[in-house]
């Protein structure tokens, strides 16, 4: 079996054009998996209408982030049959290197191609939970990272699908179209959360908060490590009364008691703000979040 880095060709900006794909294997649809729900969403977008091309999400819509992801069975046969797999990139898929006796003759497009990507490098505990990431790969939750996204995902599929490249350019400039006017209204709704300090329960918004203007005091990585200890909530709360915490943001998924508790001591409200990891399968999936979860910030911090 040949090595995975040997038989996958990454596909950047300089992809070679003379490489190119069928759409039909067989008289069945060619496949095209994407990792996980964002760029899952991304890639039904680019290839809406287009025939004989099938865009399947290898993690389930409720998976959530990939950190610690295991591969199944399931998922290395759809990898078998796709032709191109689409992943994020950034270091969110670590586990690629368990794919060497799985994948053969797949198209890797890496969509994070070009992106600065925020160091993790002051979260220095993850490294005691086995989390440690050099950078953050959180970028999608940028809208103008998710463009970003959008559009190297755009230049791996026209490459692979030359027969297709018309219909996904004009898909492509629909959404953006589309990604540009939610930039548009999510900056100028962000004028009211600049400067506004608030205490996160998962590193996910990061580059949220680089966009919007709000401060992350501290990112409380509950999921892996445990709940913080009492003397850890007590600093916490101090630090909260201190530095003046506008308000404490969980996930969905979140089933920690440390966000009640601190909510509790200090009277600061506790929200809900949406990675964009999960959620139902619709071309408009991560506009809609993104609109929700701005609607959120403002009611947080105003």
């Amino acid at each position: 079996m040949k090595k995975l880095f040997a038989i996958i060709l990454v596909i950047s900006l300089a992809f070679t054009a003379g490489c190119s794909l069928t759409n039909e294997k067989n008289g069945e649809s060619s496949v095209v998996a994407a990792s996980f729900y964002p760029v899952y969403i991304f890639s039904l977008n680019l290839l809406n209408g287009v025939d004989g091309v099938e865009v399947r999400c290898m993690a389930e819509q409720s998976s959530g982030c990939l950190h610690d992801y295991t591969i199944t069975a399931g998922d290395a046969k759809l990898l078998n049959d796709a032709e191109v797999f689409v992943i994020n990139g950034a270091g969110m898929e670590t586990f690629l290197d368990d794919l060497e006796e799985a994948v053969q003759d797949i198209i890797l497009v890496d969509s994070s191609d070009g992106i600065e990507l925020l160091c993790d490098e002051e979260h220095g505990e993850k490294e005691e939970h086995g989390h440690s990431h050099e950078y953050n790969s959180h970028i999608w939750l940028s809208v103008e990272n998710a463009k970003k996204q959008v559009f190297n995902i755009k230049e791996g599929l026209v490459s692979a699908y030359p027969q297709h490249g018309e219909e996904i350019e004009e898909n492509f400039n629909e959404y953006i179209q589309r990604l540009n006017l939610l930039a548009d209204e999510l900056n100028e709704a962000y004028k009211a959360a600049a400067g506004a300090k608030v205490m996160t329960f998962h590193e996910a918004f990061e580059y949220m908060a680089q966009e919007s203007g709000l401060i992350i005091i501290d990112s409380i990585e509950s999921d892996e490590g445990g709940e913080p200890s009492a003397k850890e909530l007590a600093y916490l709360c101090d630090e909260i009364e201190d530095v003046g915490v506008k308000a404490l943001f969980t996930e969905p998924d979140y089933s920690g008691s440390a966000a009640e508790i601190l909510s509790a001591e200090t009277g600061i409200k506790v929200y809900t703000l949406n990675p964009v990891t999960s959620g139902e399968v619709k071309l408009t999936a991560y506009e809609d979040i993104m609109r929700q979860n701005i609607e959120t910030i403002i009611k947080a911090v105003k």
